[in-house]
């Protein structure tokens, strides 16, 4: 967890020194092309850990915090994807992952190859806006036999984790920061976190594996804000579900509906 808590630092640090000119959002190059290619979004059981550190060091997992902001985190997704126009899959992954080991393994290596697919992305941390979408980063075909099983188009993933200090810990940061303040006349006050969060999401073509969109924040407290924020820098962009639902497309499809249906005497 003190890893979490580091990446939290490091990414609000640059973030408030490269400025609003840089982001953390991620395309693939062919981002525009392949989402005309995706009318169809099933939304991977977002990984959530939240943990409660303490003064003594016995950390515990907050489980029942972690149910729900996995369940807040999975609504605002569904929420914006169907704001895209985009059709999202209910599909039981509990069931098929007990029932089938070869779904297991493959959502496993999904999980996997996304690993990976960050270290590419993100290796140098914010980029300029006009570059974030000159990567080629892609799952390769481990996504398959997900978009088989649920007849999706593309998959979402999120990853989530938190922290929150024990009143104990808490009181113990205070009496440290009151001293070095004592110590330094006033001169440094540090200030320590009492709460935080980070936030890794993407959204990938099942068939092709190209990262279509990725984005990643940090937050202040545990809750469901940062998937908020991330969300809301999901593009605008063309879908295939959009270019088969225009007004011409309904239009014509009610012309044909009408032509099909049987004739009263």
């Amino acid at each position: 967890m003190f890893n979490v808590f580091k990446k939290i630092i490091i990414v609000a640090v640059a973030l408030w020194v490269t400025g609003c000119a840089q982001t953390s959002v991620r395309h693939h190059q062919d981002f525009e092309e392949v989402a005309k290619t995706v009318s169809t979004v099933v939304v991977l059981p977002a990984d959530v850990e939240v943990e409660l550190l303490t003064f003594d060091g016995e950390n515990e997992m907050l489980e029942e915090k972690s149910t729900q902001i996995r369940n807040s985190i999975d609504a605002i997704a569904k929420a914006k994807l169907k704001e895209e126009n985009l059709n999202v899959i209910e599909f039981d992954f509990a069931t098929e992952i007990a029932a089938n080991e070869d779904f297991a393994y493959a959502i496993t290596t999904a999980k996997e190859a996304w690993g990976k697919a960050k270290e590419d992305m993100y290796q140098t941390g914010f980029v300029d806006e006009k570059k974030k979408a000159e990567f080629q980063t892609s799952f390769g075909s481990v996504l398959n036999i997900i978009a088989d099983k649920t007849n999706a188009d593309a998959v979402l993933l999120m990853h989530y984790s938190g922290f929150e200090k024990s009143e104990g810990l808490i009181a113990k940061d205070l009496a440290s920061s009151v001293l070095v303040g004592v110590l330094t006349m006033g001169a440094v006050v540090p200030v320590q976190a009492t709460s935080g969060s980070f936030i890794d999401v993407a959204l990938v073509d099942a068939n092709s594996g190209k990262v279509i969109w990725a984005n990643r924040k940090p937050g202040a407290t545990t809750d469901e804000v940062p998937a908020s924020v991330v969300f809301s820098e999901l593009p605008d962009l063309v879908w295939k579900s959009e270019l088969t639902n225009t007004p011409e497309v309904a239009s014509k499809n009610e012309e044909i509906n009408a032509d099909e249906a049987p004739q009263t005497p």
